[in-house]
């Protein structure tokens, strides 16, 4: 009897197990945009409308119209300046009285008489002076303020990538199947059931 020899085999088989990657957020993170924004403003204004102002006062004043504080000192002023000339005159007098009283020819009471009645024929006496001009002064209207020129600034903040979140895949080969290869021996025919 004839012996054969009987092989069987199965090859070996590699097993992939596969995780997809996966993106799970993507999103472009927004620019934030801050800053300040002053408007400009004229800050102007104009005073009041172009205006004259006139003193009239001295021109007044030179026709007799004066203020209480004018008349009162004028007064004064006069008021010392007879103290002054009386007193005198009247110490010119007290002594003349002294020192010729006694003497003949000194009649007091002809003394009085004339001059008490010395002034009948007296005359007017006027003074006449150039009146000053009114003083005349002109106001312009005027614009003032200082503008504002404002500010506008604009100060933009990005980020320097994008929001990514992302899980990345895997891939893991193994050794689904080892495979075999056997050998056996038969006699007579191929052992075809194994």
């Amino acid at each position: 009897m004839m012996v054969r020899l009987n092989t069987r085999h199965e090859l070996p088989q590699i097993g992939i197990r596969q995780t997809q990657g996966r993106l799970e957020e993507s999103s472009i993170i927004q620019p934030q945009i801050s800053g300040t924004n002053r408007q400009a403003q004229s800050n102007k204004g104009a005073t009041q409308p172009p205006h004259v102002s006139i003193n009239s006062y001295p021109s007044r004043r030179a026709y007799g119209h004066r203020t209480m504080g004018d008349l009162m000192t004028e007064q004064g002023s006069r008021g010392i300046s007879d103290v002054k000339s009386a007193t005198t005159a009247h110490t010119k007098k007290a002594w003349t009285k002294a020192t010729n009283a006694a003497k003949r020819g000194d009649d007091v009471v002809q003394e009085i008489k004339a001059e008490v009645f010395g002034n009948y024929g007296a005359r007017a006496v006027f003074y006449y002076s150039a009146v000053p001009n009114p003083q005349i002064q002109g106001h312009p209207g005027q614009v003032v303020g200082t503008p504002d020129r404002g500010n506008i600034s604009v100060d933009i903040e990005t980020a320097p990538s994008a929001r990514i979140r992302y899980t990345p895949g895997s891939v893991e080969t193994y050794m689904k199947n080892e495979g075999f290869i056997r050998h056996w021996v038969s006699y007579g025919n191929y052992d075809i059931s194994a």
